[in-house]
């Protein structure tokens, strides 16, 4: 299925959903998020609210301490977190914490998953960073949950994992043509609708219905520029975290890579280059590491 925005079916997208259960949005990101948008916001307060779960407190110091964050400063706190990181990363960090819980799969390792994620995410961010397109914790945000619709589908159909692996080395149309074909849905459409539930921006949440189709970037959809950034950003984020992490055939990147090259105003030497500085910088953090 491809959807362009200007013939948006809801009721189909619902359809095609194919009994696949969306997480509520947790009620202490809802109140985290109602805070960072009251132009009053206490830092005090959000640090509090993130205080009040233990588990989400702890996951977020221990993430905030990753070589992805830590500046190599010590943060034994949330507060320290929000002082030395901005709420915008603190805030990231309680998204994944509370992802990870809501779409956890009984009995089925999803470790390669988050690692992809928070690699794609964290590329994201800096890509983000360094060419003023998009907001950092934004993109983000984009790559944290842009495959969260992958999990829900392990908890829904016994044979995705098998569909996953036809989809990761199909060569010809999009990735998520082999889910439709197989499952008839895809974990675009169903990451499309956790996005919306836990009350992510339209540019995210329609970035990731559309985030295989390269075809938005031919400007003949209403999708917007903004979500079309974060797609192509993610493009390229997924590239880096794949080859980073040497865990999947990257055949997703040979469609992205012109159509990506070309939006962002960038020779396909220059993209390379891009991506690779990048994947140089983790490898290099991931070796100070070890």
């Amino acid at each position: 299925m491809s959807y362009k925005t200007n013939s948006l079916n809801l009721g189909a997208l619902e359809h095609a959903l194919k009994g696949v259960n969306i997480p509520a949005c947790p009620a202490v990101l809802v109140q985290i998020m109602d805070e960072l948008n009251n132009p009053d916001a206490s830092d005090r307060r959000i640090a509090a609210l993130i205080g009040e779960d233990v588990g989400i407190a702890s996951l977020v110091v221990r993430s905030a301490n990753s070589p992805l964050f830590s500046r190599g400063k010590r943060i034994a706190s949330v507060a320290d977190a929000a002082r030395l990181l901005g709420f915008g990363t603190v805030t990231n960090l309680v998204q994944e914490a509370l992802l990870r819980s809501a779409i956890a799969v009984e009995d089925v390792s999803l470790e390669r998953f988050w690692d992809t994620s928070r690699i794609t995410a964290a590329a994201n961010a800096r890509l983000a960073r360094s060419t003023g397109a998009a907001r950092p914790e934004t993109a983000y945000t984009f790559g944290l949950f842009h495959d969260c619709g992958m999990p829900l589908l392990i908890q829904r159909f016994d044979g995705y994992k098998a569909v996953l692996g036809q989809a990761n080395t199909c060569t010809e149309g999009w990735f998520t043509d082999v889910e439709d074909q197989a499952l008839g849905t895809n974990h675009a459409i169903v990451g499309y609708f956790l996005a919306r539930t836990w009350g992510l921006n339209d540019a995210v949440s329609l970035g990731i219905l559309c985030h295989h189709d390269y075809s938005i970037f031919d400007g003949l959809n209403d999708l917007g520029d903004d979500a079309r950034t974060l797609v192509a950003i993610n493009a390229i984020g997924e590239h880096v975290a794949s080859t980073h992490l040497r865990t999947r055939n990257d055949t997703d990147w040979s469609k992205a890579r012109a159509p990506v090259a070309q939006y962002l105003s960038l020779t396909l030497a220059e993209l390379d280059d891009l991506a690779d500085d990048l994947i140089y910088e983790f490898d290099r953090e991931m070796d100070a590491e070890t």
